[in-house]
């Protein structure tokens, strides 16, 4: 190793050092905040429970004082469409006035939506809600209470939020209980007479805490400013669920910032499409919470069982609660996370992260120009600025995360690959993901990507740079049996075609599969659910399956290769296997990049995915060794038959 490659490598692992300091210390703010919010709600909607209290045979107040005894903490109520009152679920009849009063003077209105409110629900509040959100909005007194005509016929409000629901609004107003309102798109509604009929119902509901939109069009859409006016008014909280996409949604949350709180919640679509089962419903539950720090899980009866629900119901909340309790989690409906930024500590990770990856990368390599005075300072001139520019800049921000997760995560690899020492090399490379992960939790560990309101740059390009690097790297040390441009020249062969189809393939699972969780087969995730209940934090299966394991093969077949030579094909298998283990760093780096996630989560999962990697690893080795006992794997693999 010439002397300036040598220096490199020393100042990398000092600048490894103080990358893994300050970001510890950068990371305290958000470790306090993560632990100070260690909280989620049990939300619960008003039509589930009086379905729950008919189908018992008891009171609404009957069977939400037993939901409040197993630790429900909040009640969702929602608006009622035009198609909710058209379907008759509720005392108020709708249709047009010639509908509602047909023996009536109409003065024209014969052909609008009338609403008839019983003399029960007829209050003041009715009343100044429909005239506010619907502005010449006509009453007409009949013996059974107020027919409400607005100025729009019924056709037009099929999917329009009209008026929140009067038996719900009913029951909860007296109660002492965390409410959720739920309003359905306002199409054709102005936004400020939207507004004052929210204002209204904040200053009804003084235990309304949040909002939680319905429908596929967030109400307010597109001048969503009077509504968030309204509920910072109220310190109102904005609930985002989550793999729902709303049209406005972005721009509500971030108006909404920093008075946003995650919520998980099911369909019965879903359950039915996917098969889940009562249990894995609850383990569903408990991951949200526990992995991705969701704050409000939105619980629902098993409704496509035969009833009572209440049963099933109670048994699966019991059995939530203990996964829950035995994670630290307290039940209440939390207060958001305050808007905090990055500390210096924070910066300064971030800067040794970088240039720590850039001058390891540099002292590993073997051409010329790697080895020139000026190209070395050039790179640290390249990182200082562009991390310099990440502090003040979004774009540089994000160029900056994207390239320290891909090439540390690469480097990482290296690292281990290249030590002359297996284990040495392993605590070298999990030391350059700690590095890099610290210095990317801490700066970008921020609420808004802890509420992905901003979204992280590299997981994908940290995926699939690493494989590449050393699939390079190897081609340019010629551990091949011919070089690059020897291999292009030349037809391909079989092994190196069938090769080349299992990157390919690997790669475009693993671009599909990233953060899209409907590709999971049933199979994986019972095996989740699995490592759940015995690790709490899931090993991530690329690093317990592919990556560590192939890691600890390629180290034996490496030992093996300075006593024996390969085949082509032993070339070939040792080189996916080091193209393989690249992937256990990739996806402990990307573990750090998941800022929604708890920072010691993070650190637990990422240790577990290494010592139960490296065990399944040494029993790949052991299956390995016992099939070298084979001749025809020998001479597979090796030129002769000695090993």
């Amino acid at each position: 190793m010439c002397p300036l490659n040598a220096f490199l490598k020393k100042i990398s692992l000092l600048l490894l050092i103080l990358a893994i300091a300050a970001g510890a210390v950068g990371l305290i703010p958000r470790f306090k905040e993560e632990m100070a919010k260690k909280d989620v709600a049990l939300l619960v909607e008003y039509s589930d429970i009086d379905v729950m209290a008919r189908q018992a045979g008891l009171s609404f107040d009957e069977m939400l004082k037993r939901l409040l005894k197993d630790g429900i903490t909040a009640v969702s109520f929602k608006d009622l469409t035009g198609t909710d009152l058209r379907d008759g679920d509720t005392p108020l009849l709708w249709g047009t006035l010639r509908d509602l009063l047909p023996e009536g003077d109409f003065d024209g209105l014969s052909g609008n939506a009338a609403l008839l409110v019983p003399k029960e629900y007829d209050d003041w509040f009715f009343k100044k809600y429909l005239e506010a959100r619907f502005p010449g909005c006509v009453t007409r007194a009949v013996p059974e209470g107020s027919i409400y005509v607005l100025p729009r016929e019924p056709k037009e409000l099929l999917e329009v939020g009209i008026i929140p629901d009067p038996m719900a609004f009913k029951h909860l107003a007296r109660l002492n209980v965390p409410l959720v309102y739920r309003p359905s798109p306002t199409f054709g509604l102005s936004s400020d007479d939207v507004a004052k009929s929210l204002d209204l119902l904040f200053a009804s509901l003084w235990r309304l805490r949040g909002v939680l939109p319905q429908g596929a069009v967030m109400f307010g859409y597109p001048d969503m400013a009077p509504l968030i006016d309204v509920m910072h008014k109220y310190g109102a909280l904005m609930l985002q669920p989550e793999f729902v996409r709303f049209i406005g949604g972005n721009e509500a949350y971030r108006a909404s910032f920093p008075d946003v709180l995650s919520l998980h919640s099911v369909t019965t679509p879903e359950i039915i499409s996917r098969n889940l089962s009562r249990s894995s419903l609850v383990e569903r539950f408990a991951r949200a919470a526990r992995e991705r720090s969701v704050r409000v899980l939105l619980l629902r009866p098993y409704d496509i069982s035969s009833g009572p629900w209440i049963d099933a119901f109670e048994q699966d909340l019991a059995s939530l609660k203990a996964l829950l309790q035995r994670d630290g989690f307290a039940f209440r409906f939390g207060d958001p996370y305050p808007n905090f930024g990055h500390t210096p500590w924070a910066f300064l990770s971030f800067l040794a992260a970088g240039l720590c990856v850039i001058t390891f990368l540099l002292s590993m390599g073997e051409r010329e120009i790697f080895r020139s005075r000026n190209f070395v300072l050039l790179c640290v001139v390249a990182v200082v600025i562009l991390v310099l520019g990440a502090n003040r800049i979004a774009l540089f921000a994000k160029l900056a995360g994207a390239l320290l997760a891909a090439f540390g995560a690469s480097a990482a690899a290296l690292a281990a690959l290249e030590a002359k020492k297996p284990l040495s090399g392993l605590c070298v490379a999990f030391g350059m993901v700690i590095a890099v992960g610290f210095a990317l939790s801490s700066f970008f560990g921020t609420p808004l990507y802890m509420l992905r309101l901003a979204t992280f740059s590299g997981v994908k390009a940290t995926l699939l740079l690493p494989p590449l690097f050393v699939l390079l790297h190897d081609a340019s040390k010629r551990r091949y049996p011919e070089g690059v441009c020897d291999v292009l020249k030349r037809p391909p062969l079989w092994g190196e075609l069938f090769a080349l189809f299992v990157i390919l393939l690997a790669a475009a699972i693993l671009l599909v599969r990233s953060d899209n969780v409907s590709l999971v087969p049933r199979w994986e995730v019972a095996m989740r659910d699995m490592f759940e209940r015995y690790l709490v934090a899931r090993p991530r299966n690329k690093e317990i399956f592919v990556g560590y394991p192939a890691l600890w093969l390629a180290f034996v077949m490496g030992a093996m290769k300075s006593k024996v030579n390969f085949t082509r094909l032993g070339s070939q298998l040792h080189l996916l296997l080091r193209m393989a283990s690249s992937l256990a760093f990739a996806s402990a780096v990307n573990s750090f990049c998941h800022f929604h996630t708890r920072i010691y989560f993070i650190c637990w999962r990422v240790f577990n995915g290494l010592w139960v990697g490296s065990l399944f690893g040494l029993l790949l080795v052991l299956v390995f060794i016992l099939a070298l006992k084979f001749k025809v794997i020998r001479r597979l693999l090796f030129v002769g038959e000695e090993v």
